[in-house]
């Protein structure tokens, strides 16, 4: 999956992007970095997603990102920050909550998506070929 990045681009575009292909988890912007299996305070977050990439780079420029399902979930965040000096932490859904994959970033992004994806079915209980029930 390839992302395009340019100055004029909002977050919210590039947060659907990713979202799209990993429907599970998402980007949040922050304006400071976090180290690998750490997370970002909450007080750097940056929650407008209309806000324009330009205003968070350094040196604002245009291209493109791009993410495989095998890549470390760290690596994606690292690939932001020395491509375009963008500071993102990947997020995971967990039944009705996001959970920052600080703990968990030497997981593939599919294999981050694959347990978003399991925690929306926690009622769920696999069919068992064994019986249970009392037996006489």
């Amino acid at each position: 999956m390839k992302i395009q990045i340019s100055p004029e681009q909002s977050i919210g575009a590039v947060q659907d992007a990713f979202h799209t292909e990993f429907p599970f988890l998402k980007v949040v912007f922050f304006s400071k970095p976090h180290r690998e299996f750490k997370g970002s305070p909450a007080k750097y977050l940056i929650e407008d997603r209309a806000q324009k990439l330009g205003s968070l780079m350094a040196e604002p420029k245009e291209g493109f990102l791009s993410f495989e399902p095998d890549m470390p979930t760290f690596r994606a965040e690292r690939l932001f920050e020395e491509t375009f000096g963008l500071y993102v932490q990947v997020m995971r859904k967990s039944g009705d909550t996001w959970l920052v994959t600080s703990v968990t970033d030497d997981l593939t992004l599919e294999q981050q998506n694959a347990k978003g994806r399991a925690g929306e079915n926690v009622n769920f209980l696999p069919e068992d070929e064994y019986d249970y029930r009392e037996q006489e």
